[in-house]
């Protein structure tokens, strides 16, 4: 019981936040130790706002693989993409993993280019 009052108190947190708030801890790698600071972006953020933020955090490799998958998988539910795996995105010994996120940095930017008309 202890983990869930500790992710329902990081979630209150976090969503207590404003994005840019939000922005500022990726920056400085802080994300809790629970998920819900992931929880809280999918939930409150646009690909428009984030896309690029979490973007440039995949695209770090001093980042650790489970944060980069976490970051993934936002980043794949906020442009609606379901081409790749939050882990295939997030596997930097994988042979493929560039040229992966090549293609999804195009994928993300035709999104955010058709959304801003």
């Amino acid at each position: 019981m202890e983990f869930e009052s500790e992710a329902r108190e990081e979630r209150a947190y976090y969503d207590g936040l404003s994005i840019a708030d939000l922005h500022a801890l990726i920056h400085e790698r802080r994300f809790g130790r629970t998920g819900a600071f992931w929880q809280s972006l999918r939930e409150r953020t646009t690909l428009l706002v984030s896309g690029w933020t979490l973007l440039e955090l995949l695209e770090r490799r001093s980042v650790n693989r489970e944060t980069r998958a976490q970051a993934a998988g936002v980043l794949l539910h906020l442009a609606d993409c379901h081409d790749w795996s939050p882990e295939a995105l997030a596997d930097d010994g994988d042979p493929e993993f560039e040229s992966r996120l090549r293609e999804l940095r195009r994928v993300v930017h035709a999104r955010i280019r058709t959304m801003m008309g």
